[in-house]
């Protein structure tokens, strides 16, 4: 075997070894740092929502970025997870479905569509050294008004899930 061919195999086994590094160091983070999310860790994170299998590829679950203290805030008491520390995220993430590309498969297509998501955003953030916290996103009963009243949702929509995202001390 010569060195390019030894190189070659060093390359692969590193890739090999670096995805279930990832995986393993996977966990939640409720801490953040104030500082904040570069614009270009967020396209990435963003960009790689793009490469998510959807079923029947409807690509129906969109992503809405909050990033104002008081829409933060505010959530954390609309949702069911979330209380006492989601504000401290830099970035929430909306992960939304359209209620119309899934007709009669409410109950679970859109949510397994936004769990794909959620994953792909979960492993971006740990390559990129970015924390994150997957979110309850059941919204409690007296507060669905409140969530369309400040735009969070439109009518048509279903909220699948929330990511808080946010540097953190390592």
């Amino acid at each position: 075997m010569d060195q390019y061919q030894k190189r070659y195999l060093a390359h692969q086994k590193k890739k090999k070894i670096k995805i279930t590094e990832m995986l393993r160091e996977r966990h939640s983070d409720r801490v953040f740092l104030d500082k904040e999310i570069s614009t270009e860790h967020l396209d990435k994170i963003l960009n790689n929502t793009r490469y998510c299998p959807s079923s029947c590829n409807r690509k129906a679950v969109t992503v809405k970025i909050i990033k104002l203290r008081d829409y933060k805030s505010l959530l954390s008491g609309l949702l069911v997870g979330g209380v006492g520390w989601l504000h401290q995220a830099k970035i929430l993430l909306l992960l939304k479905a359209d209620k119309k590309a899934y007709k009669e498969n409410l109950f679970y297509m859109p949510y397994l569509d936004a769990g794909f998501m959620a994953y792909n955003i979960w492993l971006t953030c740990t390559e990129l050294g970015i924390g994150c916290c997957f979110i309850n996103p059941n919204i409690r009963e007296k507060f669905k008004s409140i969530i369309y009243e400040y735009n969070f949702l439109e009518k048509h929509e279903l909220l699948c899930g929330v990511i808080a995202i946010g540097y953190t001390d390592e």
